[in-house]
């Protein structure tokens, strides 16, 4: 997929300082993205020792995994990789930006983040080759390779991360196959533009691209409106409370409970009893409800 290094070392900090497993004092949890990187090397592993039985078992295929009903495979071939480079380059992605966008979406929501982006890869993947099938050669873009060829790999779920990073995080500098210096936003949309070329021209890997722009599509959109991934663990509970967008909705609701005992006071003395403090909290909060609507 992907190989890079980050020129700024302070940015290889954002991800809590953990990196993989525990942190330097050996007390902390593996943070979602460290768990992600683990599972898809013990997967890989396994499937070795397994003679790719685990391919077999979840890979995503337009036939398999849609027109068969094996819906659990948009999900599985996520954690997949047909070889060593594959994962590696992969897994270096995901460890140098997964940190950075975990931390601002808090872990429940990163993990929705991260499957909802390979997912759409998925869709998107069956859509332009159930079109391929069914409309032919003439539209470009359409994917026209056997409905059983599978798909697997982590790529479009970090694709979505890296698209997201980019919009966390523009203009972190990074070292492109260990060499070539970039903005994070400018490497982010350069392998979207390259994804969009080759799915248009029926390049090498055509398939594996499309699955590439659906996580990037998703991952641009969730990363803008986080409070859609809030429903994904419903039976986990409420979001991580450990997230940045979490903690903003709490200080919205202390000022609100603040504004509530403000027009109590206001109901019961009048409102020449408040005080200047007061006074500003509600106008305030007058101001910002009607900018919001």
């Amino acid at each position: 997929m992907i190989v890079m290094g980050i020129h700024d070392r302070d940015y290889s900090r954002l991800s809590g300082g953990q990196g993989l497993g525990r942190g330097p004092a050996g007390n902390k949890p593996w943070s979602v993205n460290a768990w992600l990187i683990a599972i898809c090397v013990v997967v890989f592993v396994l499937n070795g020792f397994m003679e790719n039985k685990l391919i077999e078992w979840l890979h995503f295929s337009t036939q398999d995994g849609f027109l068969g009903i094996q819906f659990w495979r948009f999900f599985g071939f996520q954690f997949l990789h047909a070889n060593p480079p594959h994962l590696l380059f992969n897994m270096i992605a995901l460890y140098f930006f997964g940190g950075l966008v975990e931390r601002s979406l808090g872990g429940k929501r990163y993990l929705a983040f991260y499957l909802l982006c390979g997912l759409f890869g998925a869709v998107l993947y069956m859509l332009l080759n159930l079109g391929g099938v069914l409309i032919g050669k003439e539209v470009p873009g359409l994917l026209f390779n056997d409905i059983r060829s599978p798909l697997v790999g982590a790529s479009a779920g970090v694709f979505g991360v890296l698209i997201a990073g980019a919009y966390l995080a523009p203009k972190i500098k990074v070292l492109v196959f260990f060499i070539i210096p970039m903005q994070l936003k400018t490497m982010a949309y350069l392998f979207v533009g390259i994804a969009v070329y080759t799915v248009l021209t029926s390049g090498e890997n055509a398939g594996g691209e499309a699955a590439h722009l659906g996580g990037a599509a998703a991952g641009w959109y969730f990363i803008r409106n986080p409070r859609h991934l809030s429903g994904f663990f419903d039976f986990l509970g409420k979001a991580d409370p450990t997230s940045e967008h979490f903690a903003f909705r709490k200080s919205e609701k202390i000022q609100d409970d603040q504004v509530d005992r403000i027009l109590d006071k206001v109901h019961r003395k009048g409102l020449p009893s408040l005080t200047t403090k007061e006074k500003k909290i509600l106008h305030d909060a007058s101001r910002s409800r009607r900018e919001d609507h």
